[in-house]
């Protein structure tokens, strides 16, 4: 259990995958393909571009049953749910990081929206292009959204050596906000600046780890935290999946040669230790990746 306390979850602008604006924007969030940045690197595991096309597509009106039965799961979630279910527990996770994150920086605005793919979704269409199902969790600063798919959650970060358990997937979605404060903040433009293992896309990817572990050492403290304290184990989980991500390992398990300057998320142990510094912190001033050596 990670969420505490019983009842509906209440805000949280969470909903089906499908929709959005179309152009030709930059997801933020995981590898790099070309000029676009993508979502948890499948790139080095699949050989396929994860779906991203840069050319606007139109995606079918309306939403497919699947959309409609989990848009209908979602007006409806429980924070028992978000213990056990992983679309209400992205959604609980959004309110939880809306609540730390107002209270950190001053002027804070919420994302447009937070949109979760089905398991079987093709493709979602953002102001940076359409997304395929395969692409993993971004975050379009085009028109301010997060996207994430259950698939993906559930499954695939589990196959890549990470780990599915609860607070994983919620360092999952944290850090997909970490992008947001820097959008807020006027921070997200800089991983345009340079490339390769010190380039503005590692410090920015650096960064989001670090305003995770933020938001994980404010979540489960003071009057109405809505986590339960976390333990070590909790922690270990998240940290197994920053493990599992870091560019070094995934070019590593695709059988390719570690190449510092085709990096685009830093190593595992810069990844753990952002993350890690975040945490211990608790001080968004302490996620500082853009000067000096990472």
């Amino acid at each position: 259990m990670t969420f505490q306390g019983n009842g509906p979850l209440e805000g949280g602008n969470v909903s089906a995958g499908g929709g959005g604006g179309m152009g030709r924007g930059m997801m933020i969030g995981g590898g790099s393909i070309g000029t676009v940045v993508i979502g948890l690197l499948i790139y080095f595991l699949t050989g396929s571009t994860g779906g991203v096309q840069q050319s606007p597509q139109q995606a079918g009106p309306g939403l497919s049953q699947a959309e409609q039965q989990l848009d209908e799961k979602l007006k409806n979630c429980t924070i028992e749910q978000a213990n056990s279910d992983t679309a209400c527990r992205i959604k609980a996770t959004t309110i939880s990081l809306d609540r730390e994150w107002a209270k950190l920086v001053r002027g804070y605005k919420s994302p447009a929206g937070t949109k979760i793919m089905p398991v079987g979704a093709q493709s979602i269409n953002t102001a940076c292009g359409v997304a395929g199902a395969d692409t993993g969790p971004f975050y379009c600063p085009g028109d301010n959204i997060a996207v994430f798919q259950l698939d993906f959650m559930d499954r695939v970060i589990k196959k890549m050596g990470g780990s599915n358990a609860a607070f994983a997937q919620e360092y999952i979605v944290a850090h997909e906000w970490g992008h947001h404060i820097q959008t807020l903040l006027g921070d997200i433009n800089k991983a345009q600046q340079g490339k390769g293992a010190q380039g503005g896309s590692v410090r920015v990817e650096l960064q989001a780890d670090c305003y995770a572990g933020v938001w994980a050492s404010k979540a489960d403290k003071g009057e109405g935290a809505m986590l339960a304290p976390l333990t070590q184990d909790q922690i270990s989980t998240a940290l197994q999946t920053a493990q599992a991500i870091g560019d070094d390992t995934i070019q590593r398990n695709a059988g390719r040669n570690v190449n510092p300057e085709s990096f685009s998320h830093g190593t595992s142990e810069q990844r753990v230790r952002w993350f890690t510094q975040g945490y211990k912190t608790g001080a968004p001033s302490q996620c500082n990746t853009f000067t000096g050596t990472i």
